[in-house]
């Protein structure tokens, strides 16, 4: 089965296509596989990579790691750099390319400070921040008692192929191309600068678009049980795209709550689903509206199925996340 993309527009609570200018460039993902993958695993990997390759089409390199880890279902630790906001906004302006990204600026205001908390900066995935056109270069990872330690690229992704659907390691049923594209999420630039039990000064680029009702924005710490909503909109709270995971329950802030059947980007996985993005997926529409650009088309094989957990780092700074 193939996806086609043209360009998306959200209107009336429909999603419809509409024609986008051709592309001239494509985004490139080059994976480095840690002797301790499969080969199995390897293809999976690059399956789940082609999407994003095929779908966006801005011209820039991103640098990954991939190792089997243990524990947990999957992370990442993907270097962070902090830009001014207005630069940011002035940068998305320019490169916005599709209908989301127009109705998405419309709701970001300009100025000299973020709307979120209110700080001159804001907190950039540094493939997000060059997918705009800022410096964001990849870093050295070292000192992190990481398994990619000595490497130098954006993110070092972590999955635990025995829990997987993994043909020659996995001893369980999780969709492995689930958790990859979660983890890729994450390393490209979603994700939300709220931690347990800290307070954040700048905001994450997703966070831009976290909505407690229309006009009205979610960015706090919340005990679990009574938390406050907190939603996915690009149209400034009037259209929930997607729920949030919006409390100290040891997943990710930027991660959505547990869906049935599973989505890609769910903080907790319930396995009643193996997921994989497409182009109307609420996942692509938030890495659009944070920078990337829809390819004029793009062809993407449906893969084999595979499952989800999650955890994300980034730095320049690190950050790490964890999904369960």
């Amino acid at each position: 089965m193939k996806h086609g993309v043209k360009g998306l527009v959200f209107a009336g609570g429909a999603w419809l296509a509409a024609a986008a200018a051709p592309a001239s460039a494509a985004l490139v993902i080059n994976p480095t596989y840690d002797p301790g993958l499969s080969a199995s695993a390897q293809t999976v990997i690059a399956n789940a990579l082609a999407f994003y390759q095929s779908t966006f089409s801005d011209p820039i390199t991103v640098n990954l790691k991939f190792y089997n880890m243990n524990s947990g279902l999957g992370s990442s630790l993907s270097f962070v750099t902090t830009v001014s906001y207005n630069a940011y906004r002035t940068a998305l302006g320019l490169d916005g390319t599709s209908a989301n990204d127009t109705t998405a600026l419309a709701n970001t205001p300009g100025g000299a400070t973020n709307p979120v908390t209110g700080s001159g900066s804001i907190k950039l995935k540094t493939a997000n921040a060059r997918a705009v056109g800022l410096s964001g270069n990849p870093g050295l990872i070292s000192g992190t008692s990481s398994p990619c330690d000595g490497y130098t690229g954006d993110s070092c992704i972590g999955l635990n192929l025995g829990i997987t659907n993994d043909v020659d390691l996995g001893n369980g049923g999780f969709s492995l191309i689930t958790v990859v594209q979660h983890e890729v999420d994450e390393a490209l630039g979603l994700g939300s600068s709220l931690r347990q039990g800290t307070t954040q000064t700048n905001p994450a680029a997703e966070d831009l678009f976290r909505f407690a009702s229309a006009g009205v924005r979610s960015f706090a710490n919340n005990a679990c049980g009574s938390e406050p909503a907190a939603f996915f909109s690009i149209d400034g709270g009037t259209t929930n795209l997607n729920q949030f995971n919006n409390c100290d329950n040891g997943g990710d802030y930027g991660d959505w709550v547990t869906h049935t059947p599973t989505q890609v980007q769910d903080a907790f996985t319930n396995n009643s689903g193996s997921p994989f993005l497409t182009a109307l997926s609420t996942e692509t529409v938030a890495l659009d509206v944070v920078g990337y650009d829809l390819a004029a088309t793009s062809s993407v094989p449906e893969p084999a199925s595979m499952a989800l957990f999650g955890a994300g780092i980034a730095g320049l700074g690190f950050l790490r996340r964890k999904r369960g």
